[in-house]
């Protein structure tokens, strides 16, 4: 079938789909914008819009211009494949023993590049608190080079994590430029780090319950961007585990 209206049904519910996290969660589908996430998606896809016929198999498959493929992937100029797929699921993230916790973390382009690092580093989970952008956002997804597929992720509110901590006797550690240098402390697994929102800082909780780590700094820089930061933690804490 062949799309070419803007206004036709499908196109809304896709530029939706992109746009709206409670359209997404009512609706348990996302989109995934770009020839390359598609490819490297492992599970079904529900929808398919393409310019050309393509061999990647869907339960349907539509024909639409240039037109509707930008404005659906909301890029300003894009040529390539969109596809629908069902929302991922939360996961139990109780028992892993390298989890990161995004605090707050409303940049899009910052959560997507701490999961594709979180990933490549070999930690087990990643959780959000409310406050912290959707893991589905589509800028979030082309960050994390869809990494967030191979990731176990949970939503959890500061009480449910504050009590796993002290059920599991999970070491917190928190990101805080007051903190101690990473070469003087050991990370005894299980083990939590806390990565909290740039402008408003650590959480109370996280100050409470962590033990807070930071970056050796020169040249009168005062901090790093979370993403930056985050990696060079991650990396950091893996290597000395």
């Amino acid at each position: 079938m062949k799309i070419t209206s803007l206004q036709h049904p499908i196109v809304k519910h896709f530029v939706a789909l992109r746009k709206d996290s409670a359209y997404r969660k009512e609706k348990h589908s996302l989109v995934l914008i770009g020839d390359h996430l598609i490819q490297e998606y492992p599970f079904p896809i529900k929808c398919l819009l393409t310019q050309e016929p393509v061999s990647r198999m869907a339960e349907s498959t539509y024909i639409v211009t240039e037109e509707i493929l930008q404005k659906i992937a909301g890029l300003g100029t894009f040529t390539g494949m969109i596809a629908e797929v069902d929302l991922p699921q939360e996961q139990n993230v109780e028992d892993k023993k390298r989890v990161l916790i995004l605090d707050q973390i409303q940049d899009p382009g910052n959560l997507g590049t701490l999961v594709r690092t979180a990933v490549a580093l070999g930690w087990d989970a990643v959780i959000a608190t409310p406050g912290t952008v959707d893991f589905f956002n589509d800028k979030a997804i082309r960050a994390s080079q869809g990494t967030i597929f191979r990731l176990p992720f949970a939503y959890r509110t500061a009480e449910e994590i504050v009590s796993w901590i002290q059920e599991m006797k999970i070491h917190l550690f928190v990101a805080d430029m007051t903190g101690v240098s990473l070469e003087e402390q050991t990370f005894p697994i299980p083990l939590a780090l806390v990565l909290s929102n740039e402008g408003q800082g650590v959480a109370p909780w996280a100050k409470k319950m962590g033990t807070r780590v930071t970056i050796a700094l020169q040249n009168n820089i005062e901090s790093l961007n979370v993403a930056i930061a985050g990696a060079i933690l991650l990396y950091k804490m893996h290597e000395r585990l």
